[in-house]
C-alpha cells in the first residue's frame, strides 16, 4: 500500500464523517454531550493535511514522470492521458485536493448543503467508475456474459476500515489541537 491509498481512505472517511456530522448535528441531546465544533475542526484539519500531502506527493510524481519521459511507465501514463478516458487520470486527483481546500472557506464549513455535496464527491471514486464503464463497453461478446452474484459484505467492511483510518487520524489531530491549547 502506498501513501495514496491511506490519503484516499482519509478522503473517503471524511465523506462518511461528513454525512454523519450533518445527521448528528441536528440532535439537541447529542449537542449537550459532545463538542461538535472541536471535533469538526479536527476533522477539517485532518482533511486539509491529507489534501496538502496528496498535492505534494502528486506533484512529486509528475515531476518524476516528466523527467523520465523515455521510460515505459511514463509512456504508459502519457498514453492514458491521450486516450478516450484521459480526463479521469487527473480529474480525481484535482478533485481531491481542490475539494478539501474549499474547507478553508468559512461559508463552506457553515452551509450544510455545500458540505453534503463535497462529502459526496469524496465518496465516489471516478477512476473505478471509468474502469467499470470501459469494461462494460469493450466486453460485448456473449461468451463473456455470466451471472454475477455479489454480496455486499465487502462493501460494509471497506467503508468501515476507511472510516476508522480517517477517525484515527482525526483523533490524533484532536488531541494535538487540545494539547497545544493548554
Amino acid at each position: 500500500m502506498t501513501i495514496y491509498h491511506f490519503i484516499q481512505y482519509c478522503f473517503f472517511g471524511f465523506g462518511v464523517y461528513n454525512l454523519a456530522y450533518i445527521v448528528l448535528k441536528k440532535s439537541k441531546r447529542l449537542q449537550e454531550k459532545i463538542k461538535f465544533s472541536e471535533i469538526d475542526k479536527a476533522a477539517i484539519t485532518t482533511v486539509l493535511i491529507c489534501g496538502a500531502i496528496y498535492l505534494i506527493n502528486w506533484t512529486y510524481d509528475w515531476i518524476i514522470i516528466l523527467n523520465n519521459r523515455e521510460s515505459e511507465s511514463s509512456i504508459a501514463v502519457f498514453e492514458r492521458l491521450n486516450g478516450p478516458y484521459g480526463f479521469s487520470v487527473y480529474f480525481q486527483q484535482v478533485l481531491y485536493f481542490s475539494a478539501c481546500f474549499f474547507f478553508l472557506l468559512k461559508f463552506v464549513r457553515k452551509y450544510l448543503i455545500l458540505r453534503l455535496f463535497i462529502g459526496f464527491l469524496f465518496l465516489f471514486n471516478l477512476e473505478r467508475f471509468v474502469i467499470i464503464i470501459t469494461s462494460l463497453h469493450r466486453d460485448y461478446l456473449p461468451s463473456s456474459w455470466t451471472m454475477y452474484q455479489n454480496d455486499y459484505n465487502w462493501l460494509i467492511i471497506d467503508w468501515l476500515v476507511k472510516t476508522v483510518i480517517f477517525m484515527s487520524f482525526t483523533t490524533i489531530t484532536y488531541f494535538i489541537q487540545n494539547h497545544s491549547k493548554r
